[in-house]
């Protein structure tokens, strides 16, 4: 018999998706601050804020994922993660609820999805008559700090 781990997902809103991100990569949800843009950044990279002492980059999920969002800058909220000893700011358009699941539950991301966004997505989770995208964190902070790289 296979063994279930159980996953606890931070689910949240862009555009009419519904992703998920592990609970053990977020380190806290803000709302989203006054935002200093930098010269040159990918479109993606909003800018940087100051959260108690640390520079943290802010990626905007809707624009990485090439996916609408009506949502105003107000209402959106920003989910603290850190990758490679650095701090990210993904910036989501609403957080939903904290869903725990068991990994055996999750399936792969479907062939048909476009090629540019199945590297961002971890897996699928059917929540009842819902499918949850889980999020490749480190692919997303990966091409971040790449493209960054490139344009710099």
């Amino acid at each position: 018999m296979a063994e279930t781990t159980k996953l606890q997902l931070c689910s949240f809103q862009l555009a009419d998706a519904t992703f998920g991100l592990d609970t053990m990569l977020v380190q806290e949800i803000i709302k989203v601050p006054d935002i200093t843009k930098v010269h040159l950044a990918p479109k993606e990279i909003t800018g940087i804020i100051n959260l108690r002492g640390k520079i943290v980059t802010i990626v905007d999920l809707a624009i990485k994922l090439d996916l609408p969002t009506k949502v105003e800058l107000a209402k959106r909220r920003i989910i603290i993660v850190e990758s490679q000893e650095e701090p990210f700011g993904l910036m989501v358009d609403f957080i939903n609820d904290v869903i725990s699941i068991d990994t055996v539950e999750l399936d792969e991301a479907p062939s048909n999805v476009r090629v540019a966004q199945t590297r961002f997505i971890a897996g699928v989770f059917r929540n009842n008559e819902q499918l949850i995208a889980i999020l490749n964190l480190d692919e997303v902070i990966t091409l971040a700090e790449q493209n960054s790289d490139q344009e710099a």
